[in-house]
């Protein structure tokens, strides 16, 4: 009997897994290895999102530290004092934004010489004209993007209804004139991101 008792846990010991317990392990282990999948993916393409953003980022940023950097109106003096006006007799100073863009022999951006100027440039991938610096010179490393820039004037010296598309600072100050300030929108556009990073700063007049 002892004996017989002693075999029969040994057998006990022996038994190997049943089929029922082989698909439970398969199965917990494929969606183990599936959610693993799933999270490495989910980091690599917020890696590479978040990547996108930063160097679109400092993309926009060189273009507006470029096109801030010059005076506000092609009649404007250097120093900005006094500035243009619409207003002022006997005719217009400031330029009409229809006629925003480059001015007469302005061929090439280490021509331009006001904020205007850059009214309308679309250069970059897909585009005639590769993405540029404040000089002229190729820039390396941003293949796959293309900048829109568009320039408009922005009356920032009264308050705008919510409902409306203008914009406004929302406060009375000196800016009092249609033509006291002027919005520079950047879009920076990559192949995966048609829409665009829209990137603005306005400059005042002076």
């Amino acid at each position: 009997m002892l004996g017989t008792a002693m075999c029969s846990r040994y057998a006990k010991g022996q038994q190997g897994v049943t089929l029922v317990e082989l698909i439970v392990t398969i199965v917990v282990v494929g969606i183990a290895l599936a959610a693993v999948v799933f999270s490495v993916q989910y980091g690599t393409r917020n890696s590479a999102d978040t990547l996108i953003q930063v160097r679109a980022t400092a993309l926009a940023q060189a273009y507006l530290d470029e096109i801030l950097g010059k005076r506000y109106d092609e009649r404007s003096r250097a120093s900005g004092v006094p500035p243009c006006r619409a207003s002022a007799p006997p005719a217009r100073q400031c330029t009409a934004e229809g006629s925003f863009g480059t001015d007469a022999g302005e061929t090439s951006r280490n021509r331009y010489d006001d904020v205007d100027d850059y009214h309308g440039l679309r250069e970059g991938n897909g585009e005639a004209t590769p993405l540029q610096d404040a000089d002229g010179n190729t820039r390396a490393g941003y293949d796959n993007f293309t900048i829109d820039i568009q320039v408009r004037y922005i009356n920032l010296g009264i308050s705008v209804p919510a409902d409306t598309e203008e914009v406004g600072l929302g406060v009375n100050n000196e800016l009092d004139e249609e033509d006291d300030a002027k919005l520079i929108t950047v879009t920076v556009i990559d192949g995966d991101n048609p829409d665009g990073f829209k990137f603005s700063a306005y400059k005042s007049n002076f």
